[in-house]
């Protein structure tokens, strides 16, 4: 007697939600004649998606929240700030919630609270979303702390205490590093201290019904941002942005933005004096879908303790495919086209910065005559600090 197999309808239902991704994507690119190459880093972006829709949404339970890692260089959408890791959690806006741990060293670690479920599939909000910093709690013995985070504050308790908004339902952990090896990421836990009813089995797969839109709604979001920039902002220029503070950008940070597209043979020379005192700054450069160049294995981004300031005091920094010989420099990789970001953080003002397109053979023309040379050898030992300090950072 030949037993009869055993099938999974749910498991065939899933996949038909994703199947569709790949090609939606590939359409919305919208980049003429790609590649096998383009097609494979596309697959790999769409498949990323998947897994951050696993991750940030359908293992997700306000009833029982823990942080899931959110973007990094294996989930990388909507351009990760490479100094920053992230991480997220599902809270229902009824509940009660503490949150403890200890501080560690990083610049800053600031927990946000958001509104939307699905990314991309929801519209921006017009209220910048609440942001709390573990800075403004009481820390004890070994930077220790404890912070309620509920509707209401808890009658009787005379601790930390944030509000939980009505409309909250995520949280997004930013924690914030510019010496990648020498800083100590933050030790954080959430817990929930009211009682709830468990998770519906129709919640559950309700959220895994939702896996294709997430994935989707993540990549084509970012896509149609890279491409808003560009239209909007303008190429080869870095303008002032208040797009970003509507859809999740932390309130109390300047951003900039604009899209590069030059030739490999060319760059482009960013110059701008610093704010007088700013908590935290950096640049970066995405490809044209707002990933971010391969920041543990590229010099794609700079912060104060990578780049060098020029005796003026400004900040002058390169954007090339070829290595131009100095410190400051941003790989753009391949990319034909990207984005440019750069970031204040709670500045005294905000120095609107100067872009100059040229050759890369002609870029010392555009830098102080003091600019001292970089050697191969220097540039290989950034990389290695690069690599070992991403792998340091608390990203999973």
């Amino acid at each position: 007697m030949t037993d009869t197999p055993l099938t999974l309808p749910e498991w065939d239902a899933m996949l038909d939600s994703i199947r569709p991704v790949g090609n939606q994507l590939i359409n919305r690119w919208g980049r003429t004649a790609p590649s096998v190459d383009d097609r494979r880093d596309l697959f790999r972006l769409a498949l990323s998606g998947v897994a951050n829709g696993y991750l940030s949404h359908i293992a997700l339970d306000p009833r029982h929240p823990t942080w899931t890692p959110c973007w990094n260089i294996a989930m990388n959408m909507g351009g990760p700030c490479p100094d920053y890791t992230y991480r997220t959690t599902d809270v229902d806006p009824q509940g009660s919630y503490r949150i403890s741990g200890f501080r560690g060293t990083n610049r800053f670690v600031e927990v946000g609270q958001h509104s939307y479920e699905l990314l991309g599939h929801e519209g921006p909000s017009s209220v910048a979303p609440l942001q709390h910093s573990l800075d403004d709690l009481t820390l004890g013995e070994a930077g220790a702390y404890s912070v309620i985070l509920s509707p209401e504050r808890p009658a009787g308790y005379t601790g930390d205490w944030w509000r939980l908004a009505p409309t909250t339902v995520r949280l997004l952990l930013r924690q914030c590093s510019v010496d990648w090896i020498g800083e100590v990421d933050a030790r954080i836990a959430i817990e929930r201290l009211d009682d709830a009813p468990p998770t519906t089995a129709a919640e559950i797969d309700r959220r895994i019904g939702n896996l294709g839109r997430w994935a989707e709604g993540m990549v084509r979001f970012d896509i149609d941002l890279a491409r808003w920039y560009r239209e909007h902002h303008g190429i080869n220029v870095l303008t002032r942005s208040k797009k970003i503070e509507s859809i999740g950008g932390m309130p109390n940070q300047v951003y900039y933005d604009g899209a590069y597209e030059i030739e490999d043979d060319e760059a482009l020379v960013i110059e701008t004096a610093l704010p007088r005192t700013c908590l935290y700054w950096s640049l970066l450069v995405a490809d044209d879908r707002f990933s971010t160049i391969d920041w543990a294995n590229r010099q794609s981004s700079l912060n104060e303790a990578q780049a060098r300031l020029d005796n003026d005091g400004k900040l002058r920094v390169v954007i090339s495919k070829q290595d131009p010989g100095v410190q400051n420099w941003m790989d753009k990789a391949d990319n034909p086209w990207g984005i440019i970001q750069m970031r204040w953080k709670v500045p005294s003002d905000a120095p609107d910065p100067v872009v100059t397109r040229c050759k890369v053979a002609d870029v010392r023309q555009y830098l102080p005559s003091g600019t001292p040379a970089y050697s191969a050898e220097e540039r290989a030992e950034a990389i290695r600090k690069r690599r070992i300090g991403y792998q340091m950072r608390t990203h999973w």
